[in-house]
């Protein structure tokens, strides 16, 4: 078939030498749509159907060896191909087809003419309430959907969120969606998408599910109604503490929606709003009423506007911007700057005199020893989470943070040194502590390994049995003791996030041994999953092991935890002390 009148095929370069203009003899490339750091989208025509389409060339890392290409390919089909079975959902972009050409996959997609939502934003500035409300309704429809599929976007953020020409709201990007229950933080290891939009829960490699999709969403809606994100700052490893440790920015324009974000962007996933009371919520803002009585005007950060009620403007790119409520009474409209690292606001702390709607007062922490504590523990959070991302970031943080700061023990729960300190352990990957002999001795059968950062690594079995290791290394063991304390209070509020979870003391490996085992929130081809994390310290590494599979119990992960201590301890033979 000719190429279209005006159009001209485009050339693209195969890793592996040669060009490709036809795939799959089928789909030729006409021009470029987009790029992002996880592939770029070209314009093609399908040649069999003679109608045009999208298509996704999803970019394998370079450093990749040819069986880790092949796994990670293979794992794009199959995510692909189930997200293909969301095709009829009428706000979610269609997946047609999915292609291998020179080992890479290709995933061909419904061409949507509209702008996303990110860019919308950036052309007409903060959207009215009840648009946004709009938005966040066909949203929720279409996780839901995914989320009965057994599918999570987790990638839910404005670039993601199309508004087509037609007034159709569409989620984009389910190609690179990932099965429930994955624990790794993305396809390939490296962070895919704004680090303010991915949920505390995924950020502090918790297994998550449902409710970390609706956390991005409230971000994302957040951004559409007030011009920025919640949690912009000037770098992303800033941005990752404040998702953790910090409420987002005041809310200024969201007026009836600023209880209804306040609850969805909850920092535990157990006290998170649920989708059905969004919904409720959202619907009666999108229709002009009030919304339900329990979210009053002192519901969260903001106040219902006067006027609040009547005709919004309609949802699709062409809608008008429109007027904005003021942030209270006696408030006025603030113009926010576009999107972008410095782009959040800023005013007085949230929740001062103000409740969740439907959700206890969150407790709030006093202000200790002033700002030098409060950037310590800042700092710290960012020590927890950032070297599952950006693995040279503790370095960073570690190195300015540990000659210069001292750090008060917690009283909570957490076993104390009594031994003299232990050399310092030297560099090391954590794929590297852990043979594919050992876990497949304690998981029974053959299991794959999957390098996914520096310091983390996870190997799977059969049954949906994983094992999943990371391991910080830091500058000093004070400075690793400190990111430990920090897991460790996480873990103990696993009970209250899923019932059924005991905690414990130990095992008796390394220092400040802590560990909980329960049921995930969600089964597995109609069985339940466990998962059971263990936590402790050894010299200058703070180690977290979680295990998950069919089976209850700590007995895989001491075992791990044993085998991964007696590795460490070998490395830290001769070391300096320092």
């Amino acid at each position: 078939m000719p190429v279209p009148p005006g159009d001209k095929e485009t050339t693209v370069d195969r890793d592996g030498g040669g060009a490709v203009t036809l795939l799959a003899g089928r789909y030729r490339l006409l021009d470029q749509l987009g790029q992002g750091g996880m592939g770029t989208v070209w314009r093609a025509m399908d040649e069999l159907l003679r109608q045009e389409v999208a298509i996704k060339e999803v970019k394998l890392p370079p450093d990749l060896d040819q069986a880790a290409r092949t796994e990670l390919a293979d794992r794009t089909l199959r995510e692909a191909r189930a997200a293909a079975a969301l095709r009829d959902h009428p706000s979610i972009v269609t997946v047609h087809d999915v292609v291998l050409d020179d080992g890479r996959p290709w995933i061909v997609m419904e061409l949507v003419r509209g702008r996303a939502l990110d860019r919308v934003v950036r052309d007409e500035g903060p959207l009215p309430p009840g648009r946004v409300a709009g938005i966040g309704l066909r949203m929720i429809e279409a996780l839901s959907a995914a989320h009965a599929s057994g599918i999570l976007h987790r990638d839910v953020k404005p670039a993601n969120v199309m508004l087509t020409d037609d007034g159709r709201v569409l989620l984009t990007d389910f190609g690179i969606a990932t099965i429930a229950g994955d624990v790794a933080l993305t396809q390939t290891g490296l962070l895919s998408g704004s680090p303010g939009y991915i949920a505390p829960e995924r950020l502090r490699g918790e297994p998550d599910g449902p409710p970390a999709d609706l956390w991005s969403l409230g971000a994302t809606l957040f951004t559409a109604v007030e011009g920025a994100p919640p949690f912009s700052r000037h770098n992303e490893a800033a941005v990752l503490a404040a998702v953790l440790m910090q409420e987002p920015a005041p809310f200024r324009l969201a007026g009836p929606l600023g209880p209804v974000l306040a609850a969805i962007l909850e920092k535990d996933p157990a006290r998170r709003c649920t989708p059905e009371q969004a919904t409720g919520w959202l619907t009666a803002i999108a229709q002009g009423t009030d919304p339900p009585a329990h979210l009053g005007a002192t519901g969260a950060r903001g106040t219902h506007p006067p006027g609040a009620s009547g005709t919004h403007p309609p949802i699709g790119p062409s809608g008008p911007a429109g007027t904005h409520p003021p942030a209270g009474p006696g408030g006025s409209a603030v113009t926010h700057p576009p999107i972008g690292p410095g782009g959040h606001a800023t005013g007085p702390p949230f929740g001062q005199g103000q409740t969740m709607p439907g959700r206890r007062r969150r407790r709030r922490t006093k202000v200790l020893l002033g700002a030098t504590l409060a950037l310590v523990l800042t700092a710290a959070a960012a020590v927890v989470v950032v070297p599952q991302v950006f693995p040279n970031a503790i370095r960073l943080i570690g190195y300015a943070l540990a000659p210069r700061t001292t750090y008060t023990p917690s009283p909570r729960p957490s076993a104390t040194r009594t031994t003299p300190a232990p050399a310092l352990i030297g560099e090391f990957e954590a794929c590297d502590l852990l043979t594919n002999a050992q876990v497949r001795s304690l998981f029974g059968h053959s299991v794959k390994r999957q390098w996914v950062v520096e310091s983390s690594c996870t190997w799977r079995g059969g049954s949906f049995q994983v094992l999943t290791l990371m391991a910080y290394r830091a500058p000093s063991a004070s400075l690793a003791d400190m990111m430990h304390k920090q897991t460790v209070k996480m873990m103990q509020d696993e009970p209250k996030r899923t019932p059924g979870t005991k905690v414990r003391q130990g095992p008796s490996v390394g220092d400040g041994g802590f560990s909980h085992t329960g049921p995930m929130p969600f089964s597995w081809q109609g069985s339940q999953i466990y998962s059971t994390k263990v936590a402790f310290t050894q010299a200058n590494v703070s180690v977290t092991i979680t295990v998950q599979g069919g089976k209850r119990g700590y007995a895989a992960a001491d075992k791990a935890a044993e085998l991964v201590s007696a590795a460490l301890g070998k490395r830290g033979q001769g070391k300096g002390t320092g």
